[in-house]
């Protein structure tokens, strides 16, 4: 193994758009049990349940995340709901393959995806858009 890789910190973890809504996002759930973990991957995520099928589903899950994952934090962290950030580049052939595969993903372990347009929101936005799938949200 060499000394040094050449490596640097990026600039920016998150894009403009998800750094705002992380921060609108974390003030909404911040008076319920819910916590929000961005960018997460999917092999950290899901458990593949087949065996004959594991080296192809890994495979097609290797280097794909989802923007946001809330969980409840009073059910041991337990997953609830993920949310995507659709922009100009979920426009492009490969990003909707890459879509596709975590639709189909999300849809069979059972937990939704919900898919928001890229840009700016308020909390006032920002909460009822989510109520319906967060309970405590309603309270």
């Amino acid at each position: 193994m060499p000394d040094t890789l050449p490596l640097e910190v990026k600039r920016y973890f998150f894009s403009c758009d998800e750094n705002a809504f992380f921060g609108t996002l974390e003030k909404v759930l911040a008076p319920t049990p819910y916590r929000v973990f961005p960018n997460v991957r999917l092999n950290d995520l899901f458990k593949i349940t087949a065996d004959t099928q594991r080296a192809g589903v890994y495979a097609r899950l290797r280097d794909k995340h989802v923007d946001f994952l809330i969980v409840d934090s009073a059910a041991v962290y337990r997953p609830v709901l993920a949310l995507e950030l659709d922009g100009r580049s979920h426009q492009n052939e490969k990003q909707q393959h890459r879509d596709a595969v975590k639709d189909v993903a999300f849809r069979s372990a059972g937990l939704k995806l919900v898919r928001l347009p890229s840009r700016t929101y308020t909390a006032a936005e920002l909460g009822p858009l989510l109520q319906a799938d967060l309970p405590a949200l309603r309270r």
